[in-house]
């Protein structure tokens, strides 16, 4: 899946209260533009598990969280979900703090998705959610 062109982005601080703020965006968002009642869970489910990922991943390298960005945009019929950071990129953990299940889970609520390395070295994943029935 492509990268798109974010019409609507917001910035947080990589730390756990984030994760709810984040949700809370992208819900308002989605109602803001009409998205379906069906697909909200979904969305609030795969926002919450891409930006648990930056908080407990992106930035372990680190005494002080970075940031992370969430973007979104109608494209098309569906709703375009961008989550990227700055961190130190895609990795094992054999450390992991965590059950492992954000991305499958992330994988099972979205039509499509996309797990990349930015050119800065950070990750981005990109989720589609389709509004038609």
């Amino acid at each position: 899946m492509d990268a798109f062109q974010l019409h609507t982005a917001h910035r947080f601080r990589a730390r756990s209260d984030a994760i709810a703020e984040a949700r809370r965006v992208a819900l308002a968002y989605a109602r803001e533009h009409s998205v379906p009642a069906e697909r909200l869970d979904a969305i609030a489910l795969a926002v919450s598990e891409a930006a648990t990922n930056v908080v407990m991943h992106a930035y372990r390298d680190r005494t002080q969280p970075g940031t992370f960005t969430l973007g979104l945009e109608l494209d098309d019929g569906s709703l375009m979900v961008d989550v990227r950071d700055e961190g130190i990129g895609l990795g094992p953990r054999a450390d992991s703090p965590g059950p492992g299940f954000g991305l499958p889970i992330i994988a099972n609520v979205t039509d499509a998705y996309a797990l990349v390395a930015t050119d800065d070295g950070g990750t981005r994943v990109s989720m589609r959610f389709d509004l038609a029935g």
